[in-house]
């Protein structure tokens, strides 16, 4: 009988690095909560089989900023450049009206995706598209003014075939108003990218299918059991994967919960643990008739566990006010363990915890097993299948 080699592979392609809360900040507090930590959850995504990331950019600062993660982190990841729909009025607005120098920070924009793209750190135009549901942040009319704009920057570079990472929230018919012309003279070609976060009806769902453009969904986009009928409607070969870390998480509240198994599962494969060394016995020698026997040492028991692991995987998770009490505790735990040198640092209750409601890459797989469950596929070879079409929907797209 032959072993199965087969392992998991997953493309997030939606994760915030820059966000604060991978720092330490949050909920704009001064006050750090723990070191950055980048790197630990990049290694922890790694660990799950997390093969590929795109962080994705919402301003131009951070677009520009993103070379640095790309140069800091290399092979890690790859980046968006664009501007959020929601920033659009922050970026390129003034008292109500345009910027004076609007046009120039829209050649910037240009200038940042051409040396982003010869560097191959830049692999998709975006986030840009249209948020109605928060009209607070930029109003509808400069929503749509700096939609169509972005996408004149991205037509002007036709040759480098740069795909779109696009956003959508109520805004449909609207979204597809813009997009249409641009697809129909080929100046943006069909198909060329992927809609994010997609949280739309049955009906924005068949409008949209007809520009060709991915789907990519994560714990927003599968909050409701409306949500789940229309997860089910997207052909795999349509579909992506991302977590939107750190937000977009799966909650317990959500109605795809109830799909997700623990660790470990076809998704989510063993890990093998450190094993502990083996400490030869010393030799007794035998004891003389004069002397009295020696009194063997008890070994006192390994002290219990103090740290809560994550309900789904092997991982400590704690709040981030408690980061440096959980600290303590580690340490202590490491003092007293029988052998220090056994201990396993990558998953258990020594491993580097999950911030609670902070969602991270290595959650993808979460999004890939409802994703499995609501297309009816239970089989493991089938379950191959979808794991690897997924996953290289998203390489082909993005050329990685």
């Amino acid at each position: 009988m032959t072993c199965s080699t087969w392992k998991p592979r997953y493309f997030d392609i939606g994760v915030n690095f820059s966000d604060s809360m991978f720092q330490g900040f949050y909920h704009h507090s001064t006050t750090r909560r723990h070191p950055e930590d980048i790197d630990k959850v990049i290694d922890r995504a790694h660990l799950f089989n997390v093969k590929r990331m795109l962080i994705t950019a919402s301003t131009i600062k951070e677009s520009e900023e993103h070379f640095q993660l790309c140069e800091k982190y290399p092979n890690n990841f790859t980046s968006t450049a664009g501007v959020h729909p929601c920033l659009v009025a922050q970026e390129f607005y003034h008292n109500e009206e345009l910027a004076d120098d609007y046009q120039d920070k829209l050649d910037h924009l240009k200038s940042v995706l051409e040396i982003g793209h010869a560097k191959g750190y830049v692999k998709a135009f975006g986030e840009i598209g249209l948020d109605y549901d928060r009209l607070h942040f930029s109003s509808k009319i400069q929503q749509l003014t700096m939609f169509k704009k972005q996408l004149e920057v991205v037509a002007s570079l036709k040759h480098l075939k740069i795909p779109l990472f696009l956003h959508m929230r109520a805004a449909c018919d609207d979204f597809i108003s813009i997009l249409k012309p641009f697809l129909d003279d080929g100046s943006i070609e069909r198909g060329n990218g992927v809609i994010h976060s997609f949280t739309g009806t049955e009906d924005e769902l068949r409008k949209l299918q007809e520009l060709g453009f991915y789907f990519s969904l994560n714990g927003c986009s599968l909050k409701t059991e409306e949500n789940l009928e229309v997860a089910a409607l997207i052909p795999i070969s349509q579909l992506m994967i991302e977590t939107d870390a750190p937000w977009c998480e799966v909650r317990k509240s959500h109605a795809s919960y109830k799909y997700i198994t623990p660790y470990p599962n076809k998704f989510y494969p063993m890990i093998e643990a450190k094993k502990p060394e083996e400490v030869e016995e010393p030799v007794q020698e035998p004891a003389q008739e004069t002397q009295k026997p020696m009194k063997q040492k008890k070994k006192s028991p390994p002290p219990k566990q103090q740290i809560k692991l994550h309900e789904l995987l092997p991982f400590p998770v704690i709040k981030q006010e408690n980061f440096e009490k959980h600290k303590i505790t580690t340490n202590k735990l490491i003092e007293s363990h029988q052998n220090p040198d056994s201990i396993d640092y990558a998953t258990g209750e020594f491993a580097y915890p999950l911030i609670k409601s902070r969602n991270e890459p290595v959650f993808v797989g979460n999004v890939a097993e409802i994703l499995c469950k609501v297309h009816g596929i239970t089989e493991d070879r089938a379950i191959e299948e979808f794991i690897d079409m997924v996953y290289e929907n998203s390489c082909r797209v993005f050329k990685v």
